[in-house]
């Protein structure tokens, strides 16, 4: 019994010649068709009534409307790869941007719920941002693991700078909010397992033992910071809730997707067993 292939068509195939619909049209007709089309179309107009420039509307402007979309819906880096037929996952991330107006409404929506060390509201009335201070916040601040630091030497040394060995929550430059709250939980969930292992071992010293352990302020000031913040959002209602909800997806995905941004780690070793640096 013989094997049976079968072989895809393309989605514009040539109209002679081409029994078997595999054979594409050339991309020069494809344009010319193209381009008369959108011609012919009444100003394209955008949100704020300006006109859209006809000329930037080319056929690989769907491709890449078709992946962005995909990009800020949240679907997948390796799924959106498979769908876009690209070879390096690399070329799928160049369309998860965010944009400035969406980031800048993000932060509006979260700067009213920012907490500093002790769980205190930095500002208690939500205001929305000038300029000037979008500025200052998107430029005098830089990421720790669950949260962000204010710290003047750090902030301009990219995060590698920290003169307190990145005990960020004992520390008056720190600030968090409801977009690190996955963070801070894994992190007491870390400090919780460390601290049982340590009590367990019988291969340390005392001496040492007491110095990887996680201190009991340290476990409760976490502890504290998360009952905050989700007391914070618990009296919110479900409208504002939601609202968070996608402020936080939205500056999550700019950390997460930022290529290139530098790392946090401490400047000399640390002996917590598994700790975020």
């Amino acid at each position: 019994m013989g094997t049976f292939t079968c072989t895809p068509t393309v989605l514009f195939p040539q109209p002679r010649q081409n029994s078997e619909g595999t054979k594409p049209f050339r991309m020069q007709p494809i344009g010319n068709v193209h381009r008369r089309w959108i011609n012919a179309m009444p100003p394209l107009l955008l949100a704020d009534g300006t006109e859209f420039p006809k000329l930037e509307v080319v056929p690989y402007s769907y491709r890449h409307s078709y992946a962005q979309r995909h990009a800020d819906a949240g679907t997948l880096p390796d799924v959106l790869r498979e769908l876009m037929g690209h070879r390096s996952l690399q070329t799928t991330q160049g369309y998860y941007r965010v944009t400035e107006k969406r980031t800048r409404a993000a932060v509006d929506k979260l700067v009213s719920h920012q907490f500093d060390r002790h769980g205190n509201k930095i500002w208690t009335q939500a205001r929305q941002l000038l300029e000037h201070e979008h500025a200052r916040l998107r430029i005098g601040q830089v990421s720790v693991p669950y949260g962000i630091c204010v710290e003047p030497s750090n902030v301009k040394a990219g995060g590698h700078g920290c003169p307190f060995r990145f005990r960020c929550v004992g520390c008056d430059h720190f600030r968090t909010d409801p977009s690190y709250l996955p963070e801070l939980r894994t992190y007491l969930d870390t400090l919780l397992r460390d601290r049982e292992r340590l009590a367990a071992a019988t291969d340390l010293d005392a001496w040492a033992r007491t110095e990887a352990t996680p201190s009991e302020e340290e476990v409760k000031r976490i502890r504290t910071l998360i009952r905050r913040v989700e007391t914070d959002l618990d009296g919110l209602t479900d409208d504002e809730r939601e609202q968070i909800t996608e402020a936080t997806r939205t500056l999550r995905k700019t950390r997460t997707v930022s290529l290139g941004m530098p790392g946090i780690r401490p400047p000399e070793p640390d002996l917590r067993l598994e700790r975020d640096t």
